[in-house]
C-alpha cells in the first residue's frame, strides 16, 4: 500500500486544512521567532529583602538538607557508567549504611504499632555467685520447705475432693428421697 495509483506525482499530505489549492505553492517558511504571547500586563513583584526573608530562606534550605540526609529519601537513579568499577559496590554499601543508623522515637507511634524490645534475662556471674554462695545446709532447708509446701497442697486437694464428694453424695441421696416421695413411696430401696 505504497501510494494511490502509479507513476503520478501527488502530495503526500492533505492540503485542504492549509488552504492551498493544487498548483499553488506552499506559504513561505517563517525565519524569525514567534512573538511572545501573551504580553505580560502584570509583572511579578520583586523579592522582599530583610532579615526575616533571609532567615526563612536559610531555614528552608536547612530543612531540605535535613530531609535529603534521612535514610528514607529516595535519590534519583544515576545513569550507569560505561564500565563498572570494582570499587562501586563499596560506595553503594556506604549509602545503605545510613539506613542502619536511623533510630525512630517509638513514643510517637500508636501502641498497636510499637515494637516492644525486651531485654533478655541476665545470666552469668551475678547468678552463679549467689548460687555458689549458698551453703549445703541452706540448700537442704530450702528443699525441706519445698517438700512441706507440696505436701500441704496435696493435703488441701485431698480434703477438698473428699468434701466435694461427700456433698455430692448427700445431695444425690436427698434428690432420690424427694423423687420417691413425689411418687408416693416412703424411701428409696436399700436406703
Amino acid at each position: 500500500m505504497a501510494g494511490r495509483g502509479r507513476g503520478r506525482r501527488a502530495m503526500s499530505f492533505n492540503v485542504d486544512p492549509v488552504a492551498v489549492n493544487r498548483g499553488e505553492g506552499l506559504p513561505p517558511s517563517i525565519q524569525q521567532p514567534t512573538p511572545v504571547f501573551p504580553a505580560m500586563e502584570h509583572k511579578p513583584l520583586p523579592l522582599t529583602g530583610g532579615e526575616e526573608a533571609e532567615y526563612l530562606l536559610a531555614l528552608k534550605q536547612e530543612f531540605r538538607g535535613a530531609m535529603k540526609s534521612l535514610p528514607f529519601f529516595i535519590q534519583p537513579a544515576r545513569p550507569k557508567r560505561d564500565v563498572e568499577r570494582y570499587s562501586d559496590k563499596y560506595h553503594l554499601s556506604e549509602q545503605t549504611d545510613n539506613l542502619m543508623d536511623w533510630n525512630q522515637d517509638w513514643k510517637r507511634f500508636p501502641r498497636e504499632v510499637r515494637v516492644l524490645v525486651r531485654n533478655p534475662p541476665r545470666k552469668g556471674v551475678s547468678l552463679a555467685v549467689s548460687v555458689s554462695a549458698e551453703s549445703g545446709q541452706e540448700k537442704k532447708k530450702k528443699k525441706k520447705k519445698e517438700v512441706v509446701k507440696e505436701k500441704e497442697v496435696l493435703l488441701r486437694l485431698e480434703v477438698s475432693s473428699r468434701v466435694s464428694l461427700n456433698t455430692f453424695l448427700t445431695l444425690n441421696y436427698m434428690n432420690k428421697r424427694v423423687h420417691f416421695k413425689t411418687m408416693g413411696l416412703e424411701s428409696p430401696p436399700g436406703g
